[in-house]
């Protein structure tokens, strides 16, 4: 069991070259959507100054994710190991004092081996899934610093080969209003048919979610049965002035 125990540790990346993986993977996305100005396409009509405003919510979210995703994984790590050894050690129990001709031990060794070589590929899909949730929190502390109203649902169902979540497919297209926005505050707006966002799993926190949201910050670019009679009213006194 000590021996197990010791090639599971030496299967695993080091502690600091994980961490410094997390760096460039976390940091990796962080230039492209901050830096590289992707993030604005799920923001239309969102300003630089906002983003300026916000610059530092986002860095400091960059920081948390990176130490959260490597506490989870050295958690993982040390269930992983666990467990691997509680079933070995259940098989071993099993065996009768002086041994037995009818003990699989190939079965067996490859079974534990089997477990071990399986860790760093559930590093890798855990630093991946983070990733999805870090962009979706990139994304949401924008909204709430741009005062978006509601947001529209995208689902990658149609791509290919994509394990799609059945309830992730119905809610593509569909618009979910932001619970107390400065709009329904006001009652120009309300809640359409999807209802509110937080009544739904947001983007991202089941595990693989690629999901993401474009978010709407403008009454005209509401549905119509999103509108309150005084937000139709309003559209119409804005176009007037125009």
């Amino acid at each position: 069991m000590a021996a197990i125990r010791q090639a599971a540790e030496r299967s695993m990346v080091p502690t600091y070259v994980l961490e410094r993986q997390l760096r460039a993977t976390f940091g990796t996305i962080y230039r492209r959507l901050v830096g590289g100005g992707a993030i604005a396409k799920h923001h239309p009509g969102v300003g630089r100054f906002t983003l300026q405003q916000v610059s530092p919510r986002l860095r400091a979210e960059l920081d948390r994710r990176i130490l959260a995703s490597s506490q989870l994984i050295k958690l993982n790590r040390a269930e992983a190991i666990e467990k691997t050894m509680r079933r070995f050690a259940g098989w071993a129990s099993s065996i009768p004092a002086g041994g037995s001709d009818n003990v699989d031990k190939v079965e067996t060794k490859a079974e534990v081996r089997k477990a071990l070589a399986n860790l760093p590929f559930e590093e890798r899909r855990v630093a991946i899934d983070q990733g999805h949730k870090f962009a979706s929190s990139l994304n949401e502390i924008v909204a709430t610093g741009g005062g978006a109203i509601a947001v529209r649902w995208n689902s990658h169902w149609r791509q290919l080969n994509y394990d799609y979540r059945e309830p992730h497919k119905d809610r593509d297209g569909k618009v979910y209003m932001l619970r107390n926005n400065w709009a329904q505050q006001k009652s120009l707006a309300k809640p359409g048919p999807a209802g509110y966002y937080d009544a739904v799993t947001a983007f991202g926190v089941e595990i693989n979610c690629r999901c993401f949201g474009t978010y709407i910050y403008n009454l005209r670019d509401l549905p119509e049965d999103m509108l309150t009679e005084k937000g139709r009213a309003e559209l119409d006194r804005v176009k007037v002035m125009r």
